[in-house]
Formats: structure tokens, sequence, C-alpha cells
């Protein structure tokens, strides 16, 4: 893969980081590189439901000291 070619799919593949795309950019795109774009996407579902998980089950303040590391 040459260096234009692997900047464009870095940059599709940070427009997987966006709300909004629009599909017709990826028509060109072999299955190769759209299984590696998709390899991204469910890396950045990932992570973001990790992220989002994290934060709703937060442990409430007035029960963290139960938990805290006894030394």
């Amino acid at each position: 893969m040459d260096q234009q070619h692997k900047s464009e799919l870095e940059k599709m593949a940070q427009q997987l980081h966006r709300p909004v795309m629009s599909f017709k950019d990826f028509k060109h795109v072999s299955e190769q590189n759209m299984n590696w774009l998709n390899q991204q996407l469910e890396q950045t579902i990932q992570l973001e439901n990790q992220r989002i998980n994290k934060s709703l089950f937060q442990m409430p303040f007035f029960l963290r000291f139960l938990f805290k590391n006894k030394k």
C-alpha cells in the first residue's frame, strides 16, 4: 500500500469517530482495506462503550471508603 493511499485510509478511519459520515466515500475501497476499516470501527465502538460504561457505573462517593485499598 503506497503512502498516499495509506494516509487516505487513515483519514477515513478517523471519520469513524464522527457521528455522521457519508458511505459514498467508501465505495472505491478494496475488500482488504474495508476489513481494516471495519476493525478500526469495532475498536472505536469498544472503546466508546468502555468509556460510557465507566462513567455510567461509577461507584457513589459515599460507598468509596468501603472499597479503598487498606495498606
